[in-house]
């Protein structure tokens, strides 16, 4: 059987695609026009003949789970459904670790008379044996060891950590191994389908994956950034392991869950754009260099409660010698912007913090005494 280019006219595929030209538009288009599938562009573009839009099937798999295969001596083109979350897991699974190992005596789990073996899960991100975990998992782990999906294991070594942001980076002596391409946090939609792959509850369950949706998105669960909240299954041992959306491209890694009676489908994982900003860092500096400001603040009483709030956060202490006593912030001041960029929670600030290093100068928005000002502020380097 040969592939071929298959075009079936657009009135044809406009049941599966649920979408329409003019003919009258396509009659005046000049060039080839593109195709946009529930608000995404296709790479490949329509073809007009006779002024009708033929659309080629097999750029659309990946976006509408359809497949088409042209037999050219029968003259017979077999379109078929495709499993996408067969294909994805398929696809992401070379790029999942598992990652075991043995407890410090310091660390606070650590029980005598036991195996203390703690484990978790790991996203391929460089193919010369980088790996992307959570902090948590090998904050207090010795004996760090990887075991890829073929059940090869491989000794690991810590190269990064970062407890605020909860990721972690640690390297094993292998090459030729299969990076996982990230996704845009952008494109992120609740709604839409997401899988999550790891090592639940048992190490003999590592590479299990769960399927949910994305419930929610800049989520705060007990962390300093955002978070994506889904309904994908995760469990002890998840932790680490990536949640990946229809595409076979990784949007966060998983981090949180709420447990308790009557809680389920409750699932946090850390967004992409925080992934990709904490490896930035770990790639030039081996760790996280984050502006220290030196000032305590307080968030109005909405946002503490999670409702909708235009109230900013309230200076409530103000270390000696600290770039915020240099700017001239005084306590009761309230800031509500940087650089023009509003804030009205904690994780806003920690957020807007990002796009900066240690030596920026940026203008703070506050409010004194029901008056605005801006103040200009230096940032040191948190320690």
């Amino acid at each position: 059987m040969r592939k071929g280019k298959v075009y079936i006219a657009l009135f044809i595929i406009a049941i599966i695609l649920m979408a329409s030209f003019s003919s009258a538009a396509v009659a005046e288009s000049k060039t080839s026009p593109w195709i946009i599938v529930n608000g995404r562009q296709v790479e490949q573009q329509a073809k007009i003949i006779d002024d009708k839009a033929y659309v080629p099937l097999e750029a659309l798999g990946a976006y509408t789970g359809i497949s088409a295969e042209w037999n050219k001596d029968s003259n017979v083109i077999n379109i078929e459904s495709i499993d996408k979350s067969s294909e994805v897991v398929k696809k992401l699974s070379p790029s999942v670790v598992g990652i075991i190992g043995k407890l410090k005596e310091s660390s606070q789990y650590y029980i005598p008379q036991s195996d203390n073996l703690t484990f978790g899960t790991g996203v391929v991100y460089k193919s010369n044996g980088f790996i992307i975990t959570n902090a948590h998992v090998v904050a207090d782990m010795e004996s760090i060891v990887v075991v890829l999906h073929n059940g090869r294991s491989y000794r690991a070594r810590l190269k990064a950590i970062d407890e605020v942001s909860d990721l972690a980076l640690i390297k094993i002596d292998k090459g030729g191994l299969t990076p996982v391409k990230f996704g845009k946090i952008e494109d992120v939609e609740v709604g839409e389908q997401v899988i999550a792959i790891g090592t639940p509850l048992s190490f003999s369950l590592r590479n299990s994956a769960t399927s949910g949706i994305v419930s929610g998105i800049n989520r705060a669960a007990d962390g300093e950034y955002r978070f994506i909240q889904s309904d994908a299954a995760i469990n002890g041992g998840n932790s680490g392991g990536p949640l990946v959306n229809m595409k076979g491209e990784v949007i966060g890694i998983n981090t949180v869950k709420y447990v308790g009676f009557g809680v389920e489908g409750l699932s946090f994982s850390i967004p992409v754009d925080t992934v990709e900003y904490v490896m930035e860092h770990f790639e030039k500096y081996s760790r996280v260099r984050r502006p220290y400001l030196g000032a305590t603040f307080i968030e109005g009483i909405a946002a503490r409660y999670g409702l909708p709030s235009n109230e900013g956060l309230t200076v409530v202490d103000i270390e000696n010698g600290s770039p915020a006593e240099a700017a001239g912030l005084v306590l009761d001041d309230v800031i509500e912007s940087v650089n023009g960029v509003k804030i009205t929670t904690k994780i806003d600030y920690n957020e807007a913090m990002k796009k900066y290093l240690p030596g920026d100068t940026v203008e703070f928005g506050v409010i004194r005494g029901g008056k605005s000002i801006n103040l200009k502020v230096t940032f040191t380097e948190q320690e």
